[in-house]
């Protein structure tokens, strides 16, 4: 694990054009290996914000993928002044999260919103994956960390991540705002995460011991 980050932080914005947006979306669809049913992955805000009402939610985990702030935020939790680092999925261990299931009635709708939101600028890699959960296992699409990205920092040291959250700032608030409110969404779900909730704790005393 480096010391610093892959990239520095960025000084411009990647904005995706809806010609390429809609492509990804429309390529990733095709290559669900269940075309009839569609379950998202929830590992970060999706788990308390989903933005849709979704026909079943379960308790899933996500093999080969554990949950880590690895790429650079300069605009929701973020800023060019004071950057942040954003949510992904990174390959190996596992991830507990949340399943949705896509209603079919508004799917079209759903999933612009969700591509809107997630792939505007390309910091994603959307991917399939198995997800277990109490009731068996279902193909989910989850949001892995694009490592090509100008914005991906790298999985880093936990005290550099807790000194990065701890000052950013941007337009929908702080980053340790939003990790507060992941590890009560956690919590709230019964999800043990003890590298996220090593992270928040280290984060409150960063947040203590400030100027």
């Amino acid at each position: 694990m480096p010391d610093e980050p892959i990239n520095p932080p960025p000084t411009s914005f990647v904005e995706w054009p809806d010609e390429m947006r809609v492509e990804n979306l429309r390529d990733t669809l095709a290559a669900s290996p269940d075309p009839d049913t569609l379950w998202v992955f929830g590992a970060g805000s999706l788990i308390w914000d989903p933005r849709f009402d979704p026909d079943e939610t379960r308790i899933a985990t996500l093999a080969d993928h554990r949950r880590a702030f690895s790429f650079w935020t300069i605009r929701a939790r973020g800023s060019f002044e004071r950057p942040g680092l954003g949510l992904a999925l990174e390959p190996g261990g596992t991830c507990e999260g949340v399943v949705f299931r896509v209603p079919e009635a508004g799917r079209e709708g759903i999933l612009d919103a969700l591509w809107r939101r997630e792939m505007s600028g390309g910091v994603y890699v959307p991917t399939w994956a198995q997800a277990h959960t109490e009731t068996g296992k279902v193909w989910a699409l989850g949001f892995v960390a694009n490592r090509d990205h100008q914005n991906y920092a790298g999985q880093l040291p936990v005290e550099t991540s807790a000194r990065i959250i701890a000052t950013a700032l941007g337009t929908r608030g702080t980053c340790h705002e939003y990790l507060s409110l992941l590890v009560e969404a956690l919590e709230r779900h019964g999800i043990e995460d003890h590298e996220t909730f090593d992270l928040h704790r280290r984060v409150q005393q960063e947040l203590v011991n400030a100027p």
